[in-house]
């Protein structure tokens, strides 16, 4: 009487065959409720069974269907048969479960237009992306320079309704600038009925240094120089991303004074040539003299300033 691995609709809505109306609508809306896949997201056993029950009901609250569903049971319609056609949920009384019903099988029930999208073999489920996630991190300026791989908790959405907090691996480039955004594909929330997961996007904030500063692709630091390598040039050491360096400086050095140190900045990456250095020169006087030093300066002073 039946087709092949067509269950009954009276054994799907646990009803007898003499179930009036109001006992089908009592059925559908307990099992609409139990196995509705928002309910139960990740579990296609229990989808399956809410679009069953759904075709059961469709049917069976429909006289002129459940008529001809009693006389031949499945064998009764033919092989393009819609369950759902002409199907008004509300003139069925289930209520707003119509709406439901829309959104769950990619159509729309009730006015008179029937449900709209398909079922039986085209897609009755409609794929839902999960959503973007934001996150802002605040890394070290050396990890910024450098690039690095970092690990972050990540409060994700799993495939059922809960939160959970997962590891996510991700790498930060050579030189990434203040307020830039690294996206990480597909691990946001997680999707739904087979649809892809969301991404998740780090906005980065640099935590300062001590010594240097970006300019671009520059790194700028200040150089502190004593008067008379100023005045009379000399060896000083500059810091560099590597450790220091010693560079000469050059007789009459004023303050303020850039000196550049090629390729010493941010390093090279993605086809761009590594940035430079630039160290500023500070002069400081002595924060101590003896009085044989006084005069020493006072003298050379009266020579090299004489109108001062």
């Amino acid at each position: 009487m039946h087709q092949t691995g067509k269950k009954d609709y009276y054994e799907v809505l646990g009803v007898s065959r003499d179930a009036d109306e109001k006992q089908l609508k009592s059925a559908y809306r307990r099992l609409a409720r139990k196995y509705h896949p928002d309910v139960n997201q990740g579990d296609s056993s229990a989808e399956d069974k809410f679009k069953e029950v759904s075709e059961a009901f469709a049917v069976l609250s429909d006289p002129k269907k459940r008529a001809q569903y009693d006389g031949g049971g499945h064998a009764a319609f033919g092989s393009g048969f819609d369950p759902f056609a002409g199907f008004d949920a509300r003139a069925a009384g289930v209520g707003d479960l119509g709406d439901l019903l829309g959104n769950i099988f990619g159509g729309s029930f009730g006015g008179g237009g029937g449900f709209r999208g398909g079922y039986g073999g085209q897609r009755v489920v409609r794929p839902r992306q999960g959503n973007d996630l934001q996150l802002e991190l605040s890394i070290d300026f050396m990890e910024a320079v450098r690039g690095t791989t970092l690990k972050v908790r990540v409060p994700r959405r799993g495939a059922g309704s809960q939160r959970q907090e997962d590891t996510v691996n991700f790498r930060v480039p050579v030189g990434i600038k203040e307020g830039a955004r690294l996206r990480v594909a597909g691990k946001g929330d997680a999707g739904s009925h087979g649809g892809a997961n969301g991404d998740l996007y780090l906005k980065i904030s640099i935590r300062p240094h001590p010594m240097f500063r970006r300019e671009g692709n520059a790194l700028v630091c200040d150089l502190p120089v004593g008067i008379v390598t100023a005045t009379l040039g000399g060896q000083v050491n500059v810091p560099t991303l590597d450790g220091s360096t010693k560079i000469q400086i050059p007789a009459g050095t004023r303050s303020g004074q850039r000196i550049r140190l090629a390729n010493a900045g941010v390093p090279a990456s993605g086809g761009k040539p590594a940035g430079d250095l630039f160290a500023v020169v500070q002069i400081q006087p002595p924060k101590k003299i003896d009085k044989k030093t006084r005069e020493a300066l006072e003298q050379l002073r009266d020579q090299i300033e004489p109108d001062a």
